[in-house]
């Protein structure tokens, strides 16, 4: 089998069989408070929304009575927290928030910092924001939009393989390179009531391109959950957020999916620094119908850890340590207190999380020599 192939295959199985961090640790709640972030974060800035769910207009005028809606609302009335736990085999907790906008969707999401580990574990389970140096600056910067067919790599995985270490042209990049990768991995999404509060019981289990309404077009097979609200815009109106009353509407969103398979797509195994974000969905409107605004946001720390009952240097997911299970071993091993620098696709954490027996960051000879205890042996390839 072609190497980088074969290389794909074994760290798929990574990203979504053993989807839980590395050695042992205790799972242990921990509380973050999102705060307002005026659109401050890559993947995208945009532009904020000033419609609800249903495209219905706030009150965005305020010529007759001296206020709008817009004009007098921003996210630093909101409160958002996020309970979850580090230590767990996936991500999971609850998102309690109030006074957002009211019936209104947000994407739920993490967002990684460019050249870090965390980073492009997150993309390689997400998605990828591309920036490119200018000679001066970087420039805004768009998304890696072929998704393929759901199968690991997909093609964005691969152009983020081919251009990730590609040096500045210029030779005047902060960073040597041409171009610069923010990570962001969209997990969940909810809509708010007439207050523009929510709680949402999380499980990141599902990575999703970009969100959609029931009016725009209906779900497939593979798309995430109808989240759906009946209500009249400006009855009740307990933000003053409309100018009119609209008649009761009903309205559903889903999240398309970006990877496969659906209910199955979790955080590979690691330790996590990155941040929570909330982003107003805009359903690709523009105007006051917004551009995927950036909401609100924390730093967060966490870790995932290995599942229950999986078999050290089980490469490939399949229950047993082998000769599919050796191909890799050697583009991980890196000796003694070395990081492992496997080549792209497969990362230094999936490398770490199979074969580091003894937990201290390596793969060296020590971690061989306990992979040959539970080897099993194969009969000969081609024979």
């Amino acid at each position: 089998m072609d190497k980088l192939l074969k290389r794909a295959l074994v760290a798929r199985t990574l990203v979504i069989s053993f989807c839980a961090g590395s050695h042992a640790i205790a799972e242990a709640p921990i509380s973050v408070a999102l705060i307002d972030i005026d659109s401050g974060l890559t993947s995208p800035q945009g532009s904020y929304r000033w419609m609800d769910v249903a495209d219905q207009l706030y009150d965005v005028d305020a010529s007759t009575d001296g206020y709008s809606y817009k004009d007098d609302y921003d996210y630093t009335q909101a409160a958002v927290q996020v309970d979850f736990f580090t230590g767990a085999e996936t991500l999971h907790g609850t998102l309690t928030a109030t006074h957002l906008k009211p019936n209104f969707v947000y994407q739920f999401k993490l967002v990684g910092e460019p050249g870090t580990e965390s980073n492009e574990l997150i993309g390689f389970t997400g998605r990828w924001w591309q920036q490119e140096w200018t000679g001066t600056d970087w420039n805004s910067g768009w998304n890696l939009n072929n998704k393929g067919d759901g199968s690991w790599p997909n093609p964005n995985d691969l152009t983020y393989c081919q251009r990730r270490d590609e040096p500045d042209p210029y030779g005047t990049s902060p960073t040597g390179k041409r171009y610069k990768y923010t990570a962001y991995l969209v997990f969940d999404y909810f809509i708010t009531d007439e207050a523009g509060d929510a709680t949402l019981s999380f499980d990141a289990d599902n990575s999703y391109h970009v969100l959609w309404k029931l009016s725009q077009r209906q779900p497939g097979a593979n798309d995430g959950p109808i989240r759906q609200v009946t209500f009249s815009g400006g009855q009740p109106d307990p933000v003053n957020a409309y100018d009119t009353i609209y008649p009761e509407t009903t309205e559903g969103v889903f999240g398309e999916w970006e990877r496969l398979p659906a209910d199955g797509v979790r955080l590979p195994a690691g330790h996590y620094d990155c941040h929570f974000l909330l982003t107003e969905e805009s359903f690709h409107g523009g105007g006051l119908a917004g551009g995927w605004a950036a909401a609100m946001g924390a730093p967060v720390s966490f870790d995932i850890v290995l599942p229950t009952g999986w078999t050290f240097a089980d490469f490939d997911g399949d229950g047993d340590f082998d000769h599919d299970d050796y191909d890799p071993f050697p583009d991980c091993l890196c000796g003694p207190g070395s990081t492992p620098k496997p080549a792209c696709p497969v990362t230094s954490q999936a490398c770490r999380n199979v074969f580091d027996a003894d937990g201290d960051g390596d793969v060296d000879l020590h971690d061989f020599a306990r992979s040959l205890a539970s080897y099993v042996a194969q009969p000969a390839r081609g024979g």
